[in-house]
């Protein structure tokens, strides 16, 4: 938009002409010498042009700044209501979850990052989505799978991932979990660390069943998570585990050094 030379009018100073416009500053030459006002705030109320067209260009932009500007506030609030809610978040003590990848496949949840908690097989809720109550911003997920032609003791976990910020499991009706944008870790073959070995024997099963997945305690998935991270030595890699790890912690009130 083309303002320079163009007649303004000031409240004030008068008519004057514009000499020069900057990202955030108008420079206005008036009878009594120049003066300069924000761009385009001062057009509120202090400055109008002459030039219809030019003048509705000018409000056309101010409406833009405005939008922007409340997109902004309204992401800040949120962000703030995010945190107040995170730092109050009641924590339970087996509110992490396992995929067996019954009903998800592995190259789709690595390329979209989400995974169904997979539906009721029979009962009344039969072909239902099955909701996943216990996981909340603190919960992380693990993907697993089993080595073809191995038994159930040697499921592997390739990849782990905390859910969105703003994920409550209750509310997901339609049983779809998203990852943090950020807190996500798909494994190399040998970063990946054996289940069960984090499980007592009599609570290993010995065939995964037909639930998508199963919860499990906050300082076992803090055991499993401390393993990855050490088992990483690309430093880009082992940096982003390492950030997911704190993170983790943090979300869960867990000490960071302390690993039962």
């Amino acid at each position: 938009m083309q303002l320079d030379g163009k007649a303004i009018m000031h409240k004030t100073f008068g008519m004057g002409t514009v000499t020069s416009v900057t990202d955030n500053t108008v420079t206005i030459s008036f009878p009594q010498g120049e003066k300069k006002f924000l761009y385009p705030d001062a057009f509120v109320q202090f400055l109008k042009l002459k030039d219809k067209k030019t003048q509705e260009q000018v409000n056309k932009l101010l409406l833009k700044k405005n939008q922007e500007e409340e997109a902004e506030r309204k992401a800040s609030q949120e962000r703030l209501e995010r945190l107040h809610r995170m730092s109050n978040l009641k924590l339970t003590l087996n509110s992490q979850a396992v995929f067996g990848m019954v009903c998800n496949k592995l190259e789709d949840v690595l390329s979209t990052w989400t995974l169904s908690s997979g539906r009721f097989l029979s009962g009344m809720s039969a072909g239902e989505p099955r909701v996943p109550v216990k996981l909340k911003p603190n919960s992380a997920c693990l993907v697993t799978m089993c080595p073809e032609g191995e038994g159930e003791s040697e499921r592997k976990v390739v990849a782990a991932f905390m859910v969105k910020e703003d994920f409550f499991g209750d509310l997901c009706s339609d049983g779809i979990i998203e990852a943090h944008e950020l807190y996500r870790l798909p494994l190399e073959e040998h970063e990946t660390v054996r289940l069960w070995d984090y499980f007592e024997k009599s609570k290993q099963p010995k065939r995964w069943g037909n639930t998508e997945f199963k919860y499990f305690a906050n300082t076992t998935m803090q055991r499993i998570l401390y393993d990855i991270k050490n088992s990483i030595a690309c430093p880009e890699r082992r940096e982003l585990a390492e950030d997911f790890y704190r993170y983790f912690c943090k979300i869960n009130r867990l000490s960071e050094n302390k690993i039962d």
